[in-house]
């Protein structure tokens, strides 16, 4: 196989992958992700998640980490 072959094929391969993602949320997708309802979701876990770590205190050093 030649290295533009390759190179071809690898940039297929990617542009197929975000095909396949940009589906996820496709109009025509009958099964689409709710982008709104994901995206609020996702921001109350987040909040869930940083109450939790505030709940469980500064026993280490780990504060830099967030």
């Amino acid at each position: 196989m030649t290295q533009e072959k390759a190179d071809l094929l690898n940039v297929l391969v990617e542009i197929e992958e975000r095909i396949d993602e940009l589906w996820e949320y496709h109009p025509e997708n009958p099964h689409r992700i709710d982008v709104e309802y994901e995206f609020h979701r996702l921001q109350a876990t987040v909040i869930a998640i940083q109450t939790r770590i505030e709940e469980i205190g500064d026993d280490d050093e780990d504060d830099d980490l967030i």
